[in-house]
């Protein structure tokens, strides 16, 4: 591509770092399908995300001796949402997403969610079946999300972090996918394997962002399948009221790409399959992703379905 002056227009190209979480066997409390999620946070290192969420968590006080430090100071998990602490940092970080000002160059947040019970058994290794149906996944996820965000721009991905679990001790996951998406046009790595991070920031403070991918796809899939009722469940349904309108916009497609959150091609959500298919079913060959889904939080808000007990 040539300027105005005929020169040759080489655009830089976008570093990011890509963290991930998971969510397992969700159960819909309207059909009771199960559904594993995928989610991830994708940082444009050219707009950091990282350095704005800490400033967020702190309330830009970095003063240790600060009284509110340590209240500012504790690890976020969306289950385990067990103190005031954690829930006002948890909607420092929402509030920011929510604010396109603050957050439209620098927060890109992709979630897959994979309708276990409506997959084809006969297509991964029944010996480690999660682990196969998860490896597939998490790399359409990835390729999906810089298509999206990124389109049509060179992406080199400086890393890949994802929460430890189970997926790490596999012989696949931790070099396989960036191993085949790295022939993607405009698509290369700097890394050979992805790195996994706990949730504990004290330790590493990438694991900020590792608790922000937490929360947000926690918070998304509450609202999708419902919050259980218990003791904490107040915390997460305050941070769920603030989402919701977020999340009906992007599930009922309600907002165009210029107002008010200014979400299009920034913040996805996406569901697969349509219907369940066998092989050599023609429908195979369809497009089973779709973006539309009925939120139970909603239902369960205006007493359609009961609180989970």
């Amino acid at each position: 591509m040539k300027d105005l002056f005929g020169n040759e227009n080489i655009s830089k190209p976008i570093c990011v770092n890509i963290y991930a979480d998971e969510i397992q066997s969700k159960i819909s409390p309207i059909d009771h399908d199960e559904w594993h999620y995928i989610g991830l946070v994708v940082e444009d290192l050219n707009d950091p995300l990282l350095q704005e969420i800490i400033n967020e968590r702190f309330c830009g006080n970095l003063d240790k001796k600060s009284a509110y430090f340590e209240k500012n100071n504790k690890i976020v998990h969306w289950s385990d949402m067990r103190n005031a602490d954690q829930k006002n940092i948890c909607k420092r970080w929402f509030e920011y997403i929510l604010n396109p000002s603050k957050s439209q160059k620098k927060f890109y947040s992709y979630i897959l969610g994979i309708n276990d019970s409506k997959l084809t058994r006969k297509e991964f290794d029944s010996n480690d079946e999660f682990n196969s149906k998860y490896n597939r996944f998490f790399r359409s996820a990835v390729l999906y999300a810089l298509k999206a965000f990124f389109s049509g721009k060179k992406v080199i991905v400086n890393n890949i972090f994802h929460e430890v679990g189970q997926q790490q001790n596999n012989q696949y996951f931790p070099w396989h996918c960036i191993y085949k998406l790295k022939d993607e046009e405009n698509i290369s790595f700097e890394c050979d394997n992805i790195t996994f991070l706990n949730k504990d920031h004290k330790n590493d403070e990438k694991s900020n962002l590792i608790q922000l991918c937490d929360c947000v796809l926690g918070v998304s899939t509450s609202i999708i399948h419902g919050i259980e009722k218990s003791n904490k469940s107040n915390y997460r349904e305050e941070l769920a009221d603030l989402y919701l309108p977020l999340l009906q916009r992007i599930v009922n497609k309600s907002e165009n790409r210029n107002s008010l959150y200014r979400y299009y091609n920034r913040i996805v959500i996406r569901f697969f399959p349509k219907e369940k298919t066998e092989l050599g079913d023609p429908k195979r060959h369809a497009n089973q992703f779709y973006s539309q889904r009925s939120l139970s939080y909603c239902e369960q808000k205006s007493g359609q379905l009961p609180l989970f007990h």
